[in-house]
């Protein structure tokens, strides 16, 4: 026998839906970000990993974690994730930026 949902677990539900929709919203324009920063990295000659910069963004995360009542462990190891998954975007830009024929003028 199939229990009905509670009103307010699908208010909540709902809630947590548009959650999702706007973290997904924030992450595409942070990865539009990254983007633009792989082509200004390229075209400067520019390293992709700044491990201090990388490593600066993670506790930065980590402590508004902590003062949110988060578990700053695993804010870290979502940075981390997003970070890996930038630093792959940039390389991809960073080889494609290389091997694009240079303009002779």
């Amino acid at each position: 026998m199939t229990q009905a949902i509670p009103a307010e677990l699908e208010r909540y539900r709902a809630e947590i839906d548009r959650l999702d929709t706007a973290l997904i919203e924030a992450l595409s324009r942070r990865f539009e970000i990254v983007r633009a920063v792989g082509i200004l990295k390229a075209e400067r000659n520019m390293e992709v990993v700044q491990s201090k910069r990388a490593q600066a963004v993670i506790d930065r995360a980590a402590a508004l974690a902590q003062e949110k009542n988060l578990d700053p462990a695993l804010i870290r190891k979502i940075y981390a994730l997003m970070i890996d998954h930038a630093h792959k975007l940039e390389n991809d830009i960073l080889e494609t930026h290389a091997s694009a024929p240079k303009d002779p003028s």
